[in-house]
């Protein structure tokens, strides 16, 4: 026999990376089916040669056809070679058909080229079956051969080339099989005539499918036609000419029957017109037909897609005969819109009334239990479809597959993929889907590798395999699969899908560059694409490349609010605050400012900058639905600028909202703002809070508390509560070490961190922050210097700013200015205000006025407006009584406008949660009014004695 020439089609390959063949690949153990009764008494003629003719297998052969059974259909072709029954044209012509029906392509062509002379049906069973299984460029081709042979197609041999000239939207060939169609006569037939217009509809000329219709549709018999065209204009979403040619058709000779609605109906639908529903719904009233199946099924569809559930179950409900078509629509709006209690009880009175489900309406059934809170009901319709004895088909596996794994139930998930019978794309990419969304991606890679014959051709199974190696981190594997794809040319329909997995896939295993590659190439990226890529640079910390991007994108594609978070998210990450500013611009201009998680990335923008704290407030006030992430987001907004008091009067504000909450987050910035203030009693209030809800086991909270005690003056309750924590990280140690640091306690903190790095943590800069400080406040400069130096040589951190500045804090407090002078000078920083100023700070402190003079002069042209240098250097002249210099310096404060502001000694505040409260008293005249708590003792009632002995 003759293979097909590699040129006549293209095979998909589905060998694997030697590393899934390796360690995943197995040996499907496919059931045969048996061979009917017939079989034997068929075989017995053969083996006798007597009394037989094929007309006695073609039940035979149907059989076969049906159960896509290769195995036996090929036993029994070898039978006929043997019985010479396989040069007979019936014969070859049924071989060929039953190859190509269950998908032998090379087979059923191997065939053909087997017979002489090809009959007309030969040629077009052949056409018909390339056409069948999607490789429409080779069902062309031997169209063309056909027409060359010197036959004449028929009117089912068009139909098929038209078809493929509509599915590759190949315009000029479709044209020239119309010319073909006219020449023949066969333009006239109705088959033939709706395959033409279906073409030029789907081409999108429905200039020339309007042209064809009024050249052929006369008489009284092309209602065909008429749909035809009008379902072209349908497709095209084309109200007017749909319309107008129902308005033609009703002053024709030809009336609109029971599919012009149902046609009608689903324009409704594509075009979103309710109102257009509703005159549809009137014109099948006035003809009497809104009471038929087919019209009523369709109206019940378009109003239930339209979100009109009511009238829906009207029309239902009026309809002659309830079937299961009207029901399965019905039901499906229900899942639409997630009313899944309305849609069971319609389902129910369905059942009482004695109709039988068929598996679609099943199917839709358990869709509606996969929203509903507990699995219960879903189980209940997997037991009354397994007493209804249906088979479990890949549909029906499919939605069985959604609804358990939609419950985390990803067993009983694989246990109904089992149990499916001629397993298909759908269903094992159902299964895939929620392998993934269960985190099984290691069993994904296995089920593709077990089932790599159905699903090496589908698209949507190779993008959760990609999405698999993704998650796992396996690179290799996933660049395996990225050559599998190249290597098969798939579609370019089909490539955009892939091509965004490949994006994630390589996003997530961090390897940027490769994801811009495939982005680059993407020849019309969607707004996935672009939000992925964008997410990705921020991810990867190229967020200049990420902002870039995002203007490319506004070219092209209108962003998301998950894509502009990202650019947000850029934005605040390199402190680029003006694009950020305009970035919010053209949030305000589409209305996404609205949505919660929009606002709570634009709160965390604004947040970064301390002096734009108050916009971040802003942001937050103009928000219709603050949810418990915006809570939190301006929360925590607050109290790392160091608004102390505003935090704590929004967490006041925060117990009033319907959404309140508490989690470990807002708990960690509540009490970090009391620390903020030296609250004590607002800080054992939380701590309170904290115990009662269970959240003292959190590290974060834990260190919060830590640090809580030792901001308020409380340094042996925070040493308590510190070793009560069990399982320390470095979050918690920095805390006890800091707490250490503020109250002087310098030997204590250095054997704290010595501990902790046995223990084996690995500090980091913050870590080093309250080491240096504890340094300084207890006057250990050898220890300081020693720490100073490890960060770079031991530890390999980053030294920072605040790192110079806390080394020059402890030479400045043990007196050696000169020496704190100079390392200022070889700091690495363009920037050193801070530095100079701290530097000043212990200059006033000794006296010092020379070093203190000239740190003044540089930091009157860097500060100009900061009142801090004014007063520092006031100070030094008034020690040194250089008065005239203190004076003009005093002049100058008032000629800037420089005026020191007053400071808030306390804050009057009332935090109020089940029976908890916390008052302090105001005043920020200058004047102290220190609150001693005293008077709160009864507010608390007996939480602050359980908290007295928790700690104690």
């Amino acid at each position: 026999m003759v293979l097909i020439n590699s040129t006549q089609t293209k095979h998909v390959s589905t060998k694997l990376p030697l590393f899934f063949r390796t360690h995943f690949t197995t040996s499907p153990n496919k059931p045969h089916l048996p061979f009917p009764p017939l079989y034997s008494k068929t075989h017995s003629q053969l083996q006798n040669n007597g009394g037989f003719c094929f007309q006695d297998c073609v039940p035979l052969l149907q059989h076969l056809r049906d159960h896509k059974d290769i195995n036996c259909g090929r036993t029994l072709h070898s039978l006929f070679i043997k019985s010479a029954l396989d040069k007979d044209v019936f014969v070859q012509n049924n071989m060929v058909r039953f190859y190509g029906d269950i998908g032998e392509i090379v087979n059923a062509h191997n065939v053909f080229d087997e017979i002489p002379d090809p009959s007309l049906i030969c040629w077009t069973s052949l056409v018909s079956c390339y056409v069948h299984v999607g490789q429409h460029e080779v069902g062309l081709r031997l169209f063309c051969g056909l027409c060359r042979s010197g036959m004449h197609p028929n009117d089912f041999g068009f139909s098929v080339a038209l078809k493929a000239c509509r599915v590759m939207r190949d315009h000029l060939m479709g044209k020239l099989i119309h010319g073909l169609i006219v020449k023949t006569g066969f333009d006239s037939h109705d088959f033939c005539g709706a395959s033409i217009l279906h073409m030029y509809a789907e081409c999108g000329d429905i200039e020339n499918a309007r042209k064809f219709f009024d050249e052929v549709c006369v008489g009284e018999t092309c209602e065909a036609l008429w749909n035809t065209l009008l379902n072209a204009y349908v497709q095209m979403s084309d109200v007017e000419g749909a319309m107008k040619l129902f308005r033609e058709m009703g002053h024709s000779v030809v009336s609109p029957n029971r599919f012009t609605y149902t046609i009608l109906a689903k324009l409704c639908v594509d075009v979103l017109d309710f109102e257009l529903g509703r005159s549809v719904h009137g014109q099948t009233i006035k003809i009497g037909v809104e009471n038929d199946v087919v019209v009523g099924g369709a109206l019940v569809d378009s109003y239930a897609k339209l979100g009109f559930l009511e009238d829906a179950c009207k029309v239902f409900h009026i309809l002659e005969e309830k079937d299961n078509v009207a029901l399965c629509a019905l039901l499906a709006g229900f899942n639409q819109t997630g009313e899944s209690k309305e849609g069971l009880e319609i389902y129910i009175a369905f059942l009482s009334e004695g109709n039988i489900p068929d598996p679609f309406i099943c199917a839709t059934v358990i869709s509606l239990c996969s929203n509903l809170e507990t699995v219960l009901a879903g189980t209940q319709v997997h037991c009354g479809i397994i007493k209804l004895g249906f088979k479990m088909d890949s549909y029906l596996g499919s939605a069985f597959i959604n609804m358990y794994g939609s419950f985390g139930m990803t067993s009983d998930a694989y246990k109904c993929f089992l149990e499916v019978c001629n397993k298909n794309e759908i269903c094992i990419s159902a299964m895939m889907n929620n392998l993934i969304l269960n985190s099984n991606d290691l069993k994904v890679l296995e089920l593709f590798c077990g089932m790599r014959e159905v699903v090496a051709q589908s698209n949507n199974a190779i993008s959760y395999v990609l999405r698999a190696c993704g998650n796992l981190f396996m690179l290799k594997e996933g660049r395996s699969f990225h050559s599998f794809i190249i290597k098969n040319l798939f579609e370019d329909d089909s490539r955009l899908g892939l091509d965004n997995a490949l994006l994630e896939m390589y996003i997530r295993c961090r390897v940027i560059d490769d994801a811009k590659l495939v982005f680059q190439k993407m020849q019309m990226p969607n707004e996935f694409s672009w939000s992925t890529i964008i997410s990705g640079c921020s991810e990867s910390g190229q967020l200049v490349e990420a902002l870039r991007i995002f203007k490319d994108m506004l070219r092209f594609s209108k962003p998301s609010q998950f894509t502009l978070i990202s650019v947000i998210q850029a934005c605040a990450e390199i402190e680029a605050l003006d694009v950020g500013k305009q970035v919010h611009s053209f949030i305000m201009k589409v209305g996404f400012e609205y949505y919660p998680f929009v606002g709570s990335a634009l709160i965390n923008m604004y947040a970064v900058f301390k002096h734009e704290t108050l916009n971040a407030f802003t942001v937050f006030l103009s928000m219709k639905e603050k949810d418990l992430i915006s809570w939190s987001v301006m929360l925590t907004s607050w109290v790392q600028n160091g608004y102390h008091e505003e935090a704590l009067k929004l967490f006041a504000e925060f117990q009033t909202d319907p959404v309140f909450q508490v989690d470990e987050s807002i708990l960690s910035s509540s009490i970090s703002a009391a620390a903020g203030l030296a609250a004590l009693d607002i800080g054992k209030c939380f701590h309170s809070w904290v115990i009662k809800l269970g959240f003292e086991i959190d590290l974060h909270v834990a260190s919060s508390i830590t640090d809580m005690y030792s901001k308020c003056g409380n340094i042996k309750d925070a040493c308590k509560f510190f070793n009560a924590i069990s399982g320390h990280n470095l979050v918690s140690w920095t805390a006890m070490i800091y707490g250490y640091a503020y109250h002087g306690l310098g030997k204590e903190s250095i054997d704290l961190f010595n501990k902790a790095t046995e223990f084996g943590l690995e500090p980091d800069g913050v870590t080093f922050t309250g080491v240096l400080a504890a340094c300084s406040h207890a006057g250990l400069v050898k220890e300081g210097w020693e720490h100073f130096e490890h960060m770079r040589s031991k530890y390999s951190s980053e030294v920072t700013i605040n790192h110079y500045a806390c080394m020059v804090d402890l030479l400045g407090r043990a007196a050696k200015l000169e020496e704190a002078e100079v390392l200022i000078k070889e700091a690495p920083f363009h920037s050193k205000s801070l530095l100079w100023k701290t530097l000043l700070g212990a200059c006033s402190k000794h006296e010092n006025a020379e070093i203190g003079n000239r740190i003044s002069k540089m930091l009157a042209d860097i500060e100009l407006n900061e009142p801090s240098t004014y007063v520092l250097l006031s100070n030094i002249y008034a020690s040194a009584s250089m008065w005239k210099n203190c004076l003009d310096l005093r002049n100058k404060m008032i000629k800037g406008s420089v005026s020191k502001q007053p400071g808030s000694s306390w804050i009057q505040l009332v935090v109020e949660s089940s029976g908890y409260k916390a008052t302090c008293s105001p005043s920020s005249s200058g004047e102290s009014n220190v609150h001693d708590g005293t008077q709160d003792s009864e507010l608390w009632g007996d939480d602050a004695k359980e908290l007295k002995t928790e700690i104690l």
